[in-house]
């Protein structure tokens, strides 16, 4: 079964137990989180996602919904993508997952699926630190979302202050 934000009765049935509705309010989780939790916990049935998985959060960044796990991203994708496409279709929207928890290149790669990240550095500003994220310029043509949702993205999942350079 999937490791989800939420206990597997409330993921089963459409209230929330005192537990989770306390998470819910102290800010821990979302409503998206949960609605995202219940389809997890559906799809587990049939494509059998298995524990390897766990939820941390879920972001819906506009052009597209992020979904932040722990664990085996393979799970998620499925055999020839089906169980993303399943999820894409419950969800209604594109879908992108990120493994955290591991090198913040892979991070960043996972995000930009389809670009070559060339590299990422660390820094300080006034502001505290940062990254900053190299992209070949002629790839720009192939991001798969508005630059804007992507930046926004990346500031989400590496929770520092984040830029992007293009380089030749």
């Amino acid at each position: 079964m999937v490791q989800l934000p939420i206990c597997d009765r409330c993921a089963s049935t459409e209230e929330l137990c005192e537990v989770d509705r306390e998470k819910l309010e102290k800010g821990y989780i979302t409503e998206f989180d949960v609605q995202v939790a219940r389809i997890l916990y559906d799809m587990d049935k049939y494509f059998r996602i298995g524990d390897e998985v766990e939820l941390i959060r879920a972001y819906d960044l506009g052009s597209f919904v992020l979904i932040v796990i722990r664990g085996e991203i393979g799970r998620l994708i499925g055999k020839k993508g089906k169980v993303l496409k399943e999820l894409r279709n419950r969800i209604g929207k594109p879908v992108r997952i990120v493994e955290v928890d591991v090198d913040e290149k892979k991070t960043v790669q996972d995000l930009f699926s389809g670009v070559r990240v060339i590299g990422v550095s660390r820094g300080m500003t006034p502001s505290g630190p940062s990254y900053t994220i190299y992209i070949l310029r002629r790839d720009a043509k192939f991001l798969p979302f508005p630059f804007k949702d992507m930046e926004k993205a990346l500031k989400v999942l590496l929770n520092k202050q984040v830029r992007i350079e293009f380089v030749e």
